[in-house]
C-alpha cells in the first residue's frame, strides 16, 4: 500500500540486517544522520513506473486468474478509529481503498476541468460551468451488514456524505465542500446535482471531487458514529476482520457493481501496519508482504533489487510529493522580504536532495513539483532567485535589522528524515549567523502548532498532489487548510490564484500558473520546495497488473491479480 505522506516514518540503517521472528514485529533502531558533503549518484530522469506482467513485444498477455489472498502492508500508523474522512490511513489505504465507493476517480495527465474516470457514476453532465450532474450506476447495493443490511445505494447517501464532510472540522480535507460546493441535492434516487460557487478548473482532480477521503459514499446510517461503526460500503471489498492499528482482512464483495466482469480478481487482501523500515524489508523479503510501497532510501531499493533479481519488479518515478520549507511570514522576522531573500541566498536545495535522497530526484526551477511538467518554468527564468551568495545574504539580514542573537523555532514531525531536514537547514543558516532551534514534535502537536502559528520555520515530507491547486493555495491568504500561516498572503497574488482556479481553458491556465510562480518569486515567497525525490515500489513478480499511483488518490486496483 501507499506509504502515506512523504517517506516512511523510520529511516533504514543500510549496514544492518533484520530477520522477522514470530511474525511482523516492529524492529527498533534507525540510522544516525551525519551531515556531510556528497551523496549518491544522481539520476536525472527516473523511468516512469510500468505495471508488472507487461508482456514482451509480440507475446500474448497472460489471462488474469481469480482467487488468492494478497498480503500487503501500510507503512504509517492509522489512528484508532474507522473514520475514512478524518483518518488519513483509513480513508486512503484501508476502508477508503476497499470498502467505500466513489462517484469518480482520476489519473495523471487528464484535463481536470473536464476529464475523469467513472466509478459509481454512470455518467457526468456539465450543462453549465457551475452545475455538475451525476447519474449513479443502476443496481448498486451496500454490503449486507447491520445497520445497512444490503439496501440499495441512493443519491441521498452521496448528499449526506458530502454534507458530513462539509460540516466536519476534523475532516482531512474539505476544501471542495467548503470553498467550491454551493449546494448538493438528490432530485431522485439515481441523480446527484452539485451547484458550484464558481467554475472550478480542478473539479475532477484528486484534491477536489476525486479527493479520496472526502468523496467516500457512506451509508447515511453510519454517519452519526463513523469513528466506531464497522465500515459498510458498496466498494469491491468487505472488511471481515480488524485489529485496529495492526491488521485488516478484506474479502471480495460479491455484490460489487463490477462483479459481472469477475472483478475484483483477488479474493482477499490482508493488510498489516508495519512502521519500521527494517521490519518492512523483512516482511517483503520473506513474502509476508507482496508489495513494498515507498522504500525509504534509494540504496535499499538497489540492494533489494540486486538480491531478489528477476523475482521482483521495481518501479521508480519522480514523486509528486511536496517537500516544502515554510517561513512564517505573518510575524517577524520573515514578514520582511529582505529576510526571506536572505534565506534564498544561503539555501542550498541540492544539498537536501543529495543528503536525504542520495541525489536521486530533482530540484524544481520554480515553485511546483518537477513532475507537474506542463507547469514548469525555464531554469533561465528563475536562476537569479536561487543564486547562492552568503555575503549578500548576511548584508540583507543586517539591512533588515535582523536580531542575530534570537533563536528561531523550526518544527518538524518527529520522524528521522524530517529531523535530518531540519539539521541541514540549521547548518546552512548558521553560515550567515542565523540561529535555528530545531524542535521535533509528534504529529498531533505539530498539526496544532501549524494551525496556531507557534513556529518560525517548518520543513517536512508532504502528500503528493496531481495539480497546482493545493500547492498554490498554500500561498493564498485563504489556504483552505490548517496551514493558515504559510504563504505570502498578498492580495494581488490571491486574485491571480483565484483566476487560475476558475480558468477552464487548459493552455490559458498553464500560462497563468507560470505567471503566478514568477510573481511569488519576485516577492521571495516564504513557501517553496527544497526538492523532489525518486520513489520506489517493489513487488513480487506474481503480483500482476499493479497500477502505480503517483498522486494521492485511492486506487481500488480491482484488475490486479496473483499469478501463483
Amino acid at each position: 500500500m501507499h506509504g502515506g505522506p512523504g517517506r516512511p516514518t523510520t529511516l533504514y540503517r543500510v549496514n544492518r540486517r533484520q530477520v522477522l521472528q514470530g511474525g511482523l514485529g516492529l524492529v527498533a533502531g534507525s540510522a544516525a544522520f551525519v551531515l556531510a558533503c556528497g551523496g549518491g549518484k544522481k539520476q536525472e530522469s527516473p523511468p516512469a513506473g510500468a505495471a508488472a506482467g507487461t508482456a514482451p513485444a509480440g507475446a500474448a498477455a497472460p489471462t488474469p486468474k481469480r482467487g488468492g489472498r494478497l498480503l500487503d502492508m501500510v507503512t504509517i500508523s492509522p489512528t484508532n478509529n474507522f473514520n475514512p474522512v478524518t483518518n488519513w490511513a483509513d480513508g486512503i489505504y484501508l476502508s477508503g481503498g476497499h470498502v467505500y465507493d466513489r462517484l469518480i476517480n482520476t489519473r495523471l495527465g487528464k484535463d481536470t476541468a473536464k476529464e475523469y474516470v467513472l466509478e459509481a457514476a454512470q455518467s457526468v453532465e456539465l450543462p453549465e460551468p457551475t452545475t455538475v450532474i451525476f447519474k449513479l450506476k443502476p443496481g448498486m447495493r451496500f454490503q449486507n451488514r447491520t445497520p445497512v443490511n444490503g439496501r440499495p445505494v441512493s443519491a441521498e447517501d452521496v448528499v449526506k456524505s458530502q454534507l458530513y464532510v462539509r460540516d466536519n472540522p476534523a475532516a482531512q480535507d474539505r476544501s471542495f465542500q467548503v470553498s467550491s460546493m454551493h449546494s448538493v441535492e438528490a432530485p431522485d434516487a439515481q441523480t446527484v446535482v452539485f451547484k458550484l460557487k464558481a467554475p472550478n478548473a480542478y473539479l475532477f482532480s484528486a484534491t477536489q471531487l476525486a479527493y479520496p477521503q472526502s468523496t467516500c459514499i457512506i451509508p447515511r446510517e453510519l454517519l452519526d458514529n463513523l469513528d466506531r461503526a464497522w465500515p459498510v460500503g458498496s466498494g469491491p471489498y468487505e472488511l471481515v476482520e480488524a485489529d485496529l492499528g495492526v491488521r485488516y482482512l478484506y474479502r471480495r464483495f460479491e455484490g460489487y457493481r463490477e462483479a459481472a466482469k469477475g472483478l475484483p480478481y483477488i479474493d482477499e487482501r490482508e493488510i498489516r501496519i508495519v512502521t519500521d523500515a527494517a521490519a518492512q524489508e523483512a516482511a517483503f523479503r520473506s513474502e509476508q508482504s507482496y508489495i513494498w510501497f515507498n522504500i525509504p532510501v534509494p540504496r535499499l531499493a538497489d540492494q533489494v533489487k540486486r538480491d531478489l533479481g528477476e523475482r521482483i519488479v521495481m518501479d521508480e518515478y519522480l514523486t509528486l510529493s511536496m517537500v516544502p520549507l515554510s517561513m512564517n511570514a505573518t510575524r517577524p522576522p520573515f514578514k520582511d522580504q529582505r529576510v526571506r531573500e536572505a534565506v534564498y541566498r544561503f539555501i542550498d536545495r541540492k544539498q537536501f536532495l543529495d543528503l536525504l535522497d542520495e541525489g536521486r530526484g530533482a530540484v524544481p526551477p520554480g515553485l511546483l513539483q518537477v513532475g507537474m511538467t506542463e507547469y514548469q518554468l525555464d531554469p533561465k527564468q528563475t536562476e537569479k532567485y536561487w543564486r547562492q551568495d552568503l555575503r549578500a545574504s548576511r548584508q540583507l539580514l543586517e539591512a533588515a535589522g535582523f536580531d542575530f542573537n534570537r533563536e528561531l523555532t523550526m518544527i518538524a514531525i518527529n520522524r528521522p528524515r524530517d529531523n535530518q531536514g531540519m539539521e541541514i537547514f540549521q547548518q546552512q543558516a548558521s553560515k550567515v549567523g542565523m540561529k535555528i532551534r530545531p524542535r521535533s514534535v509528534p504529529f498531533a502537536e505539530w498539526h496544532n502548532m501549524i494551525h496556531t502559528g507557534d513556529w518560525d520555520v517548518y520543513w517536512g515530507y508532504s502528500p503528493a498532489y496531481d495539480t497546482p491547486q493545493k500547492v498554490l493555495r498554500f500561498q493564498h491568504t485563504d489556504t483552505q487548510s490548517v496551514y493558515v500561516h504559510s504563504g505570502l498572503k498578498d492580495p494581488e497574488i490571491d486574485r491571480m490564484i483565484e483566476k487560475s482556479e476558475q480558468t477552464l481553458d487548459r493552455n490559458e491556465r498553464v500560462k497563468l500558473v507560470k505567471d503566478i510562480q514568477i510573481a511569488l518569486l519576485e516577492k521571495y515567497t516564504p513557501f517553496f520546495l527544497t526538492h523532489n525525490f525518486t520513489a520506489y515500489i517493489a513487488r513480487w513478480k506474481y503480483v500482476r497488473d499493479y497500477e502505480v499511483a503517483r498522486a494521492t488518490h485511492a486506487m481500488y486496483r480491482t484488475e490486479m491479480w496473483l499469478d501463483k
